[in-house]
């Protein structure tokens, strides 16, 4: 015998949401976190090629800065 779709109480149905609500907001606090550990992954993946290219590059990092007219002090 099949049974019919239970109807939730609108309590019942104002726990669900809030719970749901409260699963997502953990949901979405992991994402973020995850998104910004791979933001820093990236950020030091080419801070990295860039140090490969200055050393091939046979110039010290004075010169390219200088080269670029980048003054960061």
């Amino acid at each position: 015998m099949v049974r019919g779709k239970k109807s939730y109480t609108l309590v019942e149905q104002l726990e669900r949401t809030t719970s749901e609500i409260e699963d997502l907001e953990i949901h979405l606090k992991e994402l973020k976190r995850s998104k910004k550990e791979l933001e820093e992954q990236i950020k030091l993946n080419r801070l990295s090629e860039l140090d490969k290219l200055i050393a091939a590059s046979g110039k010290s990092f004075e010169e390219i800065k200088e080269f670029l007219g980048i003054n960061l002090y």
